[in-house]
C-alpha cells in the first residue's frame, strides 16, 4: 500500500499563519462530536484550484498516537488502510461525491476508536504548487446514554376520548452528560392514514414549538408539555378532535453546539399509544308521528334532542320545513336561546297552517374553545314529520234579534247580530224604510264593520255617525251590534244583517270564504200624542206678615222619553201681568228675581216635585202662585228640545185676620264701614188694611245680628214702655237703640269692630187698643236682612305703633350717644407712655461701601 504523501513544511506554515495563495482544501471546523452507533457525513471540498474541473481526494485518518493511515481515496483503491478495509466493503465506510470539486465521507455505526483526526488532501493539478492542499477535523466519540421508552402498558392500549375531551401521552427520556454539554428535544409524532404529522416538540433549547397543522390549537391553549418525573414528560391535548385520532410517537434528539450552530447528533423514536376519538353522540327527534290540521289552525310540534358528552357543550336547535327535496328555515322569529343541558326539549308554534309540509328538526353542539371561539361539535337532524292541512268548509250561521226595542220616538233601538262557525268575521247592516213597499225599493247599506276592525258607512248615515246617533260595534268576537241613540220615526222599518267569514292566505292578504244573511226583523211602534199632567197645592198658610209660605207643584209625563224639567213660580196679582219670582232650569240652577233673593227657595224633592217656600213673607208677597214645567227630552244629537209645557193650577197668599196688617223692613246707612266708624240700621213699619190712630198703638222693637256662621246674637231691644236692653258688649263699640217716629226705630253701633259684621235684622210685636181700652198682642213679624261688612283703617292702624316705634328708636340712639362719650371722656383715660427712642439707621450706598 502507498504511504500517503507529506505535505511540504512550507504549505504547513503557510496553513498556520491564514495566508491562503492558490488551491484551497476545506472541511467543517471542529472537533465534531458524535455519539456511538450514529452515522456521520464529513465534507470536503477544493476551490482556487486549476487543471481538470473533477478533482480527486483522499482521507486520512490519525488517532493522534501514530502515523496516519488511509481511509479512503476517489482514485486510488489501494489507499485503504487494512485497518479499514472490512468496513468500505460492507458499506459501513463510503465516499460519496457531491460535485466535482466536493465528496461526502461517511461513517455508519460510529464506534469509540472512530474517535481521532480526519484529514482530507487532493492531489495537485496546478501549473504552480501553491494554496493548501490538505485540511483535518477532530471527530469525538462518546457513548450512548440516551434512554428512550413509553411507560408501562401504555404502547398497545388505545385511548378512548370523547371528542371535546383530553388525552395526555407521557414519554419517558434521560441521558448522562459526560461535560460534553449534549441538549434533548422531544418531538411528539401523529400518524394517521400513512402520513405523520408533528404535534408538538420541546425543542433542545427548553422551548415549545407546534407543528404546522397543530399551531393554532397551541397558541389556544389546547396543547401543552408536563414534566411528571425527571426523566417524564407528559404531552396533554384538549378539546380532542377527530383527526386527533392515530398512533402516535416520541422522537427523542440530542443536540450539540458546534462551530456553525446547533448540530443534531443522536435521534431515537418509540411509540406511545394509540388514540381514538370517539365524536359527540347527538339524537334529534319528533314527539309527534304526524299532525292534521284544519286550514288556518295552528299547530306544535316538538323537537326532543339529547347529547351524550363528557364535555360541556351548548345545544342550538333550528326548525326546516321540506320543499322540493331542499331544505328551508321556519321562520319563526329569533331563534331559541341556546342550553347547557343534555336534554332538551323545543317546540316550534306554526300560528297558521296553509299548505301540507314535511318538517324536520335541526340541531347543532358548539364546543366552547380555549380561544374563546366555538366549535360546532356535532349535528344532527331529526327524521321528517308530515304535517296535513285539511281544507274545511265552512258552517257560517247569521240570527238577528232586537235587544232594545223603543216604545216611542227618542228613545235607543239596539239590534244584535250572532254569528257562528268561523272565526275571522265582518258584517253589514241593512235597512228596508217601513212607509215604502219593499218590493219596490233595494235595502239601504247603514254600514259595515270588517274583520281588522275598520268600518265602511253608507252615504246617507255618514253625518249620523259623526254625531254619535248611530254606533256599530263588536260586543264579542261573535256578536255585532248596530244602536240608533235617538230612534225616529224614519228609523221603523226592516232591518237584517249580511255575516262574512274570511280566511287568511299564505301571503297574509284575506279573502272571503263563506257569506250568510240573516232573517229580517221590524223595528216599529205605534206613535201616541205626549202630554204632561200638572198640580200645584197648598202645604203651609200664612196667618201674618213674616210668616212662611210652603207650596209643591208636581208633574208627570206621558210618552215623553227620559223628560227632565224646568219649573218657573210665577205671582198673579189682579190688574198686573205675572212676575217670575224663582225658576229652576233643567241642570238644576236657580235664579231669583232681585227682590226675592233672600227669602225664596224652590228645590227638588221626589221625581216629579218641587217644593217652593217663600220666607218671612210681606204684604207685596200676597197673590196667586204657579208652577210654569216644561218637559224636556233629548233628540237627535244629543241635543235638547221641549216636549210639553203646562201651568199649574193657581195657589193664594194671603193673611188670615181682619184687622190691620204690619209690615217691617230693615235698612241701613251703608253695607260696608271702616273699623271704628259708626253705622246706622232703621226698623220701619208699616200698615194696611183700616187706618189706626198712632196712640193707639205700641210695638216692642229686638235687634239681632247673623253672623256667617248662622247663629243670630241678640243686640238690643225697647218695649213698647220705652224701656231698653242692651246685650253685653266689648270695649270697643257701644249700642243705641231710639224711636225716631212713630213708625220708626234706629239701631246705631259706635267704633264698628270685626264681631260687628253680617246681616241685622229686627223682629216688631206691635200691640193694638181695643175700643175697651185693653191692648192686645199682635203676632211678632221679621224683617228682611241688612248687610253690614266691617274694612280695616290701615293708615289708622298703623299710626300709633309707627309713631311710638320711632319715639322708641329714636330715645334709644340718643342714650347710646350719650353712654359712650362719658365713657370715652372720664372712664377711659389712661397716663401718657414714654415712648422709647428707636435708632434710625439708614442704608449705605453700594459704591460708599
Amino acid at each position: 500500500m502507498r504511504s500517503p504523501r507529506s505535505p511540504p513544511l512550507a504549505l504547513l506554515l503557510l496553513l498556520l499563519s491564514g495566508v491562503v495563495l492558490g488551491r484551497v482544501v476545506r472541511v467543517p471546523s471542529g472537533p465534531l462530536l458524535r455519539v456511538e452507533g450514529t452515522d456521520i457525513s464529513i465534507s470536503c471540498n477544493v476551490s482556487e484550484y486549476e487543471g481538470p474541473r473533477e478533482q480527486n481526494f483522499e482521507w486520512m485518518y490519525s488517532s493522534g498516537a501514530g502515523p496516519a493511515v488511509g481511509v479512503l481515496s476517489t482514485w486510488d483503491n489501494s489507499f485503504t488502510h487494512g485497518s479499514y478495509m472490512e468496513r468500505v466493503r460492507s458499506g459501513g465506510i463510503q465516499l460519496q461525491r457531491k460535485g466535482n470539486s466536493e465528496v461526502l465521507l461517511q461513517i455508519h455505526q460510529l464506534r469509540a476508536t472512530d474517535e481521532g483526526n480526519y484529514s482530507c488532501s487532493t492531489p495537485s493539478t496546478d501549473a504552480t504548487y501553491s494554496g493548501n492542499y490538505l485540511d483535518q477535523v477532530q471527530l469525538k466519540v462518546i457513548a450512548d446514554t440516551l434512554r428512550l421508552h413509553a411507560p408501562k402498558g401504555r404502547r398497545t392500549s388505545a385511548r378512548n376520548v370523547t371528542e371535546g375531551g383530553s388525552f395526555q401521552l407521557p414519554c419517558q427520556a434521560s441521558f448522562e452528560d459526560a461535560a460534553t454539554h449534549v441538549h434533548l428535544s422531544l418531538t411528539w409524532q401523529r400518524q394517521s392514514e400513512g402520513s405523520i404529522s408533528e404535534v408538538l416538540t420541546l425543542t433542545h433549547l427548553g422551548r415549545l414549538q407546534p407543528g404546522t397543522k397543530y399551531a393554532a390549537r397551541y397558541h389556544a391553549g389546547e396543547l401543552r408539555v408536563d414534566t411528571a418525573a425527571s426523566d417524564t414528560y407528559q404531552l396533554t391535548v384538549d378539546g380532542a378532535q377527530q383527526w386527533d385520532a392515530g398512533e402516535y410517537s416520541c422522537v427523542a434528539n440530542t443536540w450539540v453546539q458546534g462551530a456553525d450552530g446547533w448540530e443534531k447528533i443522536q435521534e431515537k423514536q418509540v411509540d406511545v399509544g394509540r388514540v381514538e376519538v370517539r365524536p359527540i353522540e347527538l339524537k334529534v327527534s319528533i314527539e309527534e308521528r304526524s299532525v292534521v290540521v284544519p286550514e288556518g289552525n295552528p299547530f306544535t310540534l316538538t323537537c326532543l334532542v339529547s347529547v351524550d358528552s363528557s364535555v360541556p357543550l351548548i345545544t342550538q336547535v333550528r326548525w326546516y320545513h321540506i320543499h322540493s327535496g331542499e331544505l328551508h328555515q321556519v321562520p319563526s322569529g329569533p331563534g331559541p336561546d341556546p342550553s347547557a343541558e343534555t336534554t332538551i326539549t323545543h317546540e316550534l308554534l306554526v300560528p297558521q297552517a296553509w299548505n301540507s309540509k314535511e318538517y324536520t328538526c335541526q340541531a347543532s353542539a358548539w364546543m366552547l374553545l380555549r380561544n374563546g371561539m366555538w366549535h360546532r361539535a356535532a349535528e344532527g337532524s331529526s327524521p321528517p314529520v308530515g304535517v296535513q292541512v285539511t281544507h274545511q268548509a265552512s258552517d257560517l250561521q247569521v240570527t238577528l234579534n232586537i235587544s232594545v226595542a223603543p216604545h216611542m220616538a227618542e228613545e235607543p233601538s239596539e239590534l244584535w247580530c250572532h254569528m257562528s262557525g268561523a272565526p275571522h268575521l265582518s258584517v253589514s247592516w241593512y235597512f228596508t224604510p217601513s212607509q215604502e213597499d219593499p218590493a219596490a225599493v233595494r235595502p239601504v247599506l247603514l254600514g259595515s264593520l270588517h274583520q281588522d276592525g275598520s268600518l265602511q258607512l253608507g252615504e246617507r248615515y255618514q253625518q249620523k255617525l259623526e254625531k254619535g246617533e248611530l254606533i256599530l260595534s263588536r260586543r264579542e268576537s261573535q256578536i255585532f251590534v248596530l244602536r240608533i241613540q235617538w230612534t225616529s220615526e224614519e228609523d221603523r222599518g226592516s232591518y237584517y244583517c249580511s255575516g262574512t267569514s274570511w280566511k287568511q292566505l299564505h301571503n297574509q292578504s284575506w279573502t272571503p270564504a263563506a257569506e250568510e244573511t240573516s232573517a229580517p226583523v221590524s223595528l216599529f211602534w205605534v206613535t201616541k200624542d205626549s202630554s204632561i199632567m200638572v198640580d200645584a197645592r197648598l202645604i203651609q198658610m200664612v196667618s201674618a206678615a213674616g210668616g212662611t209660605f210652603e207650596m209643591i207643584c208636581t208633574v208627570q209625563a206621558q210618552n215623553i222619553p227620559s223628560p227632565q224639567y224646568s219649573v218657573q213660580i210665577l205671582l198673579r196679582r189682579p190688574q198686573e201681568n205675572a212676575v217670575a219670582v224663582i225658576s229652576l232650569n233643567r241642570d238644576g240652577v236657580i235664579r231669583r228675581r232681585q227682590s226675592a233673593v233672600s227669602n225664596t227657595v224652590l228645590e227638588k224633592g221626589k221625581e216629579g216635585a218641587y217644593l217652593f217656600r217663600l220666607y218671612q213673607a210681606q204684604i207685596q208677597d200676597v197673590g196667586m202662585y204657579q208652577c210654569e214645567i216644561v218637559a224636556w227630552t233629548q233628540g237627535g244629537g244629543g241635543a235638547w228640545r221641549m216636549a210639553q209645557n203646562k201651568t199649574t193650577n193657581a195657589v193664594q197668599l194671603e193673611f188670615q185676620t181682619s184687622g190691620p196688617v204690619f209690615n217691617v223692613s230693615a235698612r241701613s246707612d251703608s253695607s260696608s264701614v271702616y273699623r271704628g266708624d259708626r253705622s246706622e240700621f232703621w226698623c220701619i213699619i208699616t200698615i194696611d188694611g183700616p187706618a189706626v190712630d198712632p196712640d193707639d198703638l205700641a210695638f216692642d222693637v229686638s235687634w239681632f245680628l247673623q253672623r256667617s256662621g248662622g247663629s243670630s246674637v241678640f243686640l238690643a231691644a225697647v218695649d213698647r214702655s220705652a224701656q231698653v236692653r242692651h246685650n253685653q258688649r266689648n270695649s270697643s263699640s257701644e249700642l243705641s237703640l231710639e224711636r225716631v217716629s212713630d213708625m220708626e226705630y234706629r239701631l246705631r253701633v259706635y267704633g264698628c269692630e270685626q264681631e260687628d259684621a253680617g246681616s241685622h235684622y229686627c223682629t216688631v210685636t206691635p200691640w193694638v187698643r181695643s175700643g175697651e181700652g185693653g191692648w192686645n198682642r199682635q203676632e211678632t213679624i221679621t224683617s228682611d236682612m241688612t248687610s253690614l261688612n266691617v274694612k280695616m283703617d290701615l293708615l289708622n292702624a298703623f299710626r300709633y305703633p309707627l309713631l311710638i316705634g320711632t319715639g322708641l328708636s329714636l330715645l334709644a340712639g340718643l342714650l347710646s350717644c350719650l353712654i359712650g362719650y362719658c365713657s370715652s371722656r372720664f372712664c377711659c383715660k389712661a397716663p401718657p407712655v414714654q415712648e422709647k427712642r428707636r435708632e434710625h439707621r439708614r442704608l449705605m450706598s453700594m459704591e460708599m461701601d
